[in-house]
């Protein structure tokens, strides 16, 4: 299980390194102040891949601006990450992020629950300008986590998948076993209702071995 932990503070990078992450993802929209040299900061205190992430409002985040703002903010930092996750809204500043060295982890997240077809729309439009997609819904019923369950299993690898809300947040531990490529976590803040603490989803990690 590939395990992400959420941060907004370079200051807890040092305590996040005592659960080992598989990655750090960087809520540049949670954060204030010079994030580029915030970033730089944390990449010298750490040799774990990077996800540099300006999550929009309108998808869950803090970002309010167009895709110039966007790729301005962005552009400077990506030379410090591994990956950059660019949301289907900001797609395409795709082509310049990726000259920059790094992969892309081309995202988009929902409060409604896609059909079946739907999500393969949606994963096939993400494949067009990313590396990784990521597809992130809010399942109203066991019916529709079972959806997203199947979808994932079958899916073209790899791929990313996971839900909104706390409702349903043991998915969260689910998706990777049938194939979504992350799980995400928060170090002591959450950067998203219904995550698990990285020492949580650790543990669930190491009990489901």
């Amino acid at each position: 299980m590939k395990i992400v932990v959420s941060v907004e503070d370079v200051g807890v990078i040092d305590a996040v390194m005592e659960y080992n992450p598989t990655f750090i993802e960087i809520r540049l929209d949670r954060m204030e102040g010079d994030l580029q040299e915030q970033v730089r900061a944390i990449r010298e205190k750490t040799a774990v891949p990077l996800i540099a992430t300006l999550r929009s409002r309108e998808e869950g985040g803090r970002f309010v601006g167009d895709a110039d703002l966007w790729v301005r903010i962005v552009g400077p930092i990506a030379r410090y990450v591994d990956f950059v996750d660019v949301e289907a809204r900001y797609r395409d500043q795709a082509p310049f992020i990726k000259s920059q060295g790094v992969q892309i982890l081309a995202s988009l997240h929902t409060n409604e629950m896609p059909t079946q077809p739907e999500l393969g729309r949606i994963e096939e439009m993400l494949r067009s300008y990313g590396d990784i997609p990521k597809i992130v819904v809010k399942p109203r019923t066991r019916d529709d986590l079972f959806t997203l369950i199947a979808f994932t299993h079958h899916a073209q690898k790899p791929i990313c998948t996971s839900i909104m809300g706390a409702e349903f947040r043991y998915a969260r531990a689910i998706l990777p076993l049938v194939g979504s490529e992350f799980t995400f976590c928060h170090a002591g803040t959450p950067t998203a209702e219904g995550q698990y603490h990285i020492r949580e989803m650790r543990q669930l990690a190491d009990l489901l071995k």
